[in-house]
Parts: C-alpha cells; structure tokens; sequence
C-alpha cells in the first residue's frame, strides 16, 4: 500500500465477486484500478471486495465449480487481499458481505469516484479481462503496479544466505493443484532442469502450488532441492523471492503474472500449450488461450522483454534449459551476473 496525499480523493475500485472470479486473476483488476487512479488524478485506490447475490461467489467456470464456498472465503482472505500489500498505489481494501452495505457507501462517492465505471450494486459489471486492460494502451510505466515491501525483501535475502548461498538463485514457479490437474507441471522434467541449472552453478529454488503446501507435502515431490513453501502462502515473501531472482521460471501462469506488473522483472513462463482443460480446447485450444491472455499465438503482454516474456513450449526438461541457456546469454552479453535488485 502508499501513503496518499490527503488532498486528494481516492477511487473506489469495487471487485464484485459475484462476477468475477477468485483466483490471481485479481492482480489485472488491481493493474486497471492502479491505471484508472492514475490517469484519472486520484491519490489512490481502495479496493473493496463485495460478495455477490445467492452463494456471494461467481459459478461459471470449472474452477468456480469445483471449490465450495468455504474454500473461496479463504481465498478471498490468503489470495485476493494480500495483493492490497504489494500494489503501489492501493491506499486500503474491504471486505463487504452485505450488497446493501455497499449501497451505502456508494451514496458517499461521487460517481467519478467509482470503479469500474458505470458499476450498480443492482447491476454489476467488472473489470478483470486482460483484453479491457490492454485496451487502454497502458504505457510501461503504467503497467509497473505491484513492488515487493522492504521487510519482505530482508526475510528472502536472510532464507537466501541459508539456502541459496552461491547469489545466483533460480526460482521455477509450479503447478500441482488439485483443480484441473490435468494442466498442472510435468515435476520429473521441472526437477531433472532445477538439477541440471545447479550443476552449471546457479541455485535452484522451488515455489510450489499453495495447494501442496497446504496439505502439507512440499517436501515430497522435489528431491533435494531447496523449496520456498512459505512463498506459496504469503503473496509479500512470494512476490520478494521474484525480486531477488537471478531468474524466474514459472509454468502456466496464476501469481508468476505479478512479474508482468513489476518493472525491469525476469520471468519465462511456460504456457500449457499441449495441456489445455477441455473447456478450452472446445472452443479452440491456442488460439482461445491467446484471446484469453488478449495476445496472439506465440505473442506476448505489452512491453515484454527478452527475459520477462511467454514460453510457447511444452514444459519438457531440454525446453526449459534450451530457454534458461538463451536467458543467461543474454545476462552475460550485458554485464549482468545478479538478481534484479
């Protein structure tokens, strides 16, 4: 969060969970919030979540489906508001579970002062499809939305000293959840390059799925290697470890996104090209992933880099050393042996 000016009013950034969804995809309703305060002159944004009518939560897609509504609350908790502490220009974020408590609050506001625009408690609208982002044009610096908390950066580098002392660490983000399985990492070809990049030098670090660590087995799946469990359930450490990474590797997509958000960021993430959900494949597999992302095939987010970009690979071992290879020449051909800060 940041200190606002107190001069000036701040946005209210309203996520309607009753439309959208409860996953990381939060993070391009930050980014559009955090464009809209700016461009618009407001100090800041609050973010305030608001239960929907019925259950309170969207029940569209296999993920909406297939987690009850315990489970989204805790989300809502450990996956949506945490993003309120590494977003530059949030000045506070709510939890509503009354609609008509929101109807209060919005007799307060004037309407400019309201996001998304045009949003009715009676009719909602939202904003979390990266196609509307993308649509405002948004400038590189616009873009750069999340930062990691300085107290988090000390934890990381003291977890560093101990277990990834050689300053180098390669930090692969995976996948291993329980809903749709089907797109979760190949760990064998993840772990046999983790062990390849640490007999060339560098420092393997795993973050596993949160859905791992919950039940209590990351340490189960990854051999010797080091594993940062705690990054999986604090989005602050999560988002630091990215920060202090010589590299970043992720595969899929979820909270690896931050670094799409996060200026001068390395990441190469793996898009599961060869292991769509059904849902997807039937209404055109690639091509309807890349809508998805609001990109072309093979493309990339606005104003990606060399080493902040999409792998269009299938996540197998000799892909991913082909693209930590080209990443570390490029590092070498520009002076650059460290982590980004």
């Amino acid at each position: 969060m940041t200190n606002a000016d107190p001069n000036r009013p701040s946005l209210y950034a309203i996520y309607d969970l009753g439309r959208s969804p409860i996953t990381f995809d939060v993070m391009n309703f930050f980014a559009f919030a955090h464009i809209w305060a700016l461009r618009s002159g407001f100090a800041g944004y609050h973010v305030v979540l608001v239960l929907g009518d019925g259950t309170g939560f969207r029940d569209q897609t296999p993920k909406d489906k297939a987690l009850d509504r315990d489970e989204k609350m805790w989300r809502v908790r450990h996956v949506l508001m945490p993003h309120a502490a590494i977003a530059k220009n949030c000045v506070g974020i709510s939890f509503v579970e009354r609609r008509m408590d929101l109807a209060r609050l919005m007799t307060a506001l004037h309407p400019q002062q309201i996001f998304p625009p045009n949003y009715k408690v009676e009719a909602p609208n939202h904003a979390f499809m990266l196609y509307q982002l993308f649509g405002l044009k948004p400038t590189g610096a616009e873009l750069d939305v999340f930062h990691a908390p300085v107290a988090a950066l000390r934890k990381v580098d003291e977890w560093l000293a101990q277990r990834a002392p050689g300053g180098r660490p390669v930090v692969f983000t995976l996948r291993s959840s329980q809903t749709e399985a089907a797109r979760n990492s190949r760990i064998e070809e993840w772990v046999a390059a983790a062990r390849e990049v640490r007999a060339r030098g560098y420092d393997p670090v795993i973050v596993p799925d949160t859905d791992l660590v919950t039940a209590g087995l990351e340490t189960t799946m990854f051999e010797d290697l080091p594993v940062f469990g705690i990054g999986a359930v604090d989005l602050e450490l999560r988002v630091a470890l990215f920060r202090r990474a010589y590299l970043n590797f992720a595969d899929n997509g979820g909270p690896a996104f931050l670094n799409y958000f996060m200026a001068d960021s390395r990441m190469l993430c793996f898009l599961p090209v060869d292991k769509l959900p059904s849902v997807v494949v039937d209404l055109g597999g690639v091509q309807r992933m890349a809508q998805l992302l609001a990109v072309e095939p093979n493309g990339d987010f606005p104003h990606a880099t060399p080493l902040c970009r999409f792998v269009w690979r299938p996540d197998r071992t000799d892909a991913i050393l082909d693209e930590f290879d080209r990443a570390v020449a490029l590092l070498d051909a520009a002076g650059n042996k460290g982590p980004v800060l």
